[in-house]
């Protein structure tokens, strides 16, 4: 006889390997054998099947591999029953004392479970025929059960396919880890299709590029003398900077703002006028303020380089 091959068909479910060691727990746990079904003839060659043993006097218990196996063998053991016309809670344990008084079990399974004593164990329904099996596996083991509730129901649908198919289901297998989903990257906006907010990116990262564009680099001019120098520099003044010109691009931009504006305004008019650019959305709006603001600033700026150049020139004339 092969040795057997103790497991659990579940992936980390509990059971026993040490049958005959009454240290390792009651007959039903450590026999792998929930139902305490105790070696009809049908049993022997029931998948999982070990051995059958008297494992105290008189009383004879059926090994299994695995509890999933016990708890199959248990739900064809009422598939038998309700053939039997014993279908209801009363008339199962009845029968499963084999003619003791199973009255306290009875009451024992009714308080765990709500049902009533005639209540009719539906063998299709996986909830009803767990709750049931739970109080009765309680009650047989004495105990806190090691077993999951994964493990019951894969035995109670073994139990149903073996008994439809006579075949045992593939053992169910751990969820492999999934990999982490990338990031979703935002689908590529086709090279005619232009959003309002890509034309508004566009303008913030255009006005300060602009801001910051330095001076044209100073051309060479032939040696002179200090003297000279002094006389040019005397005779040359000082560019007039508004404080507008100085916050927008300084001397680079003098004279330029406007037209920059007044561009940038019918860039504006004409996208709004072809549906890239709508009129009535945020970024069309702001875009239209900005570049409205772009020459009014402009114009400001002349004003106010004006004026300082008439009041340079009227002092000089003192």
């Amino acid at each position: 006889m092969p040795m057997p091959n103790y497991r659990s068909l579940v992936p980390g479910g509990k059971f026993s390997s040490t049958p005959m060691d009454k240290s390792s727990g009651p007959v039903t746990v450590r026999c792998n054998n929930p139902g305490a079904i105790n070696g009809a003839t049908w049993e022997i060659s029931y998948p999982g099947y070990v051995d059958t043993v008297e494992t105290t006097p008189g009383n004879r218990s059926t090994i299994f591999e695995a509890p999933e196996y016990g708890v199959g063998a248990w739900w064809d053991l009422l598939r038998r029953y309700k053939a039997g016309n014993a279908s209801t809670v009363d008339a199962i344990i009845t029968k499963y004392g084999g003619g003791q008084d199973y009255s306290a079990y009875l009451q024992f399974v009714l308080k765990q479970t709500g049902f009533s004593a005639d209540t009719v164990i539906d063998l299709d329904n996986d909830q009803q025929v767990l709750q049931f099996g739970r109080a009765m596996f309680r009650y047989e083991a004495g105990q806190t059960l090691p077993w999951s509730d994964d493990q019951l129901l894969y035995g109670i649908r073994g139990g149903r396919t073996y008994a439809s198919t006579n075949a045992w289901p593939a053992s169910p297998t751990a969820a492999p880890v999934q990999p982490t989903a990338a990031p979703a990257q935002p689908a590529p906006v086709a090279s005619d299709q232009i959003r309002d907010t890509d034309l508004l990116a566009l303008l913030m990262q255009l006005l300060p590029a602009l801001a910051a564009k330095p001076a044209n680099p100073p051309v060479a001019s032939p040696a002179v003398s200090p003297a000279a120098s002094a006389a040019t520099a005397a005779i040359v003044p000082a560019p007039v900077l508004s404080p507008i010109d100085k916050l927008f691009g300084g001397q680079a931009l003098v004279g330029s703002k406007t037209m920059l504006g007044v561009l940038a305004y019918a860039v504006v008019a004409i996208l709004k006028a072809v549906g890239v650019l709508g009129v009535a959305t945020p970024p069309g709006q702001i875009l239209t303020v900005l570049s409205i603001a772009f020459t009014v600033l402009g114009g400001l700026a002349k004003v106010d380089r004006m004026t300082q150049s008439l009041g340079t020139i009227a002092a000089n004339a003192k």
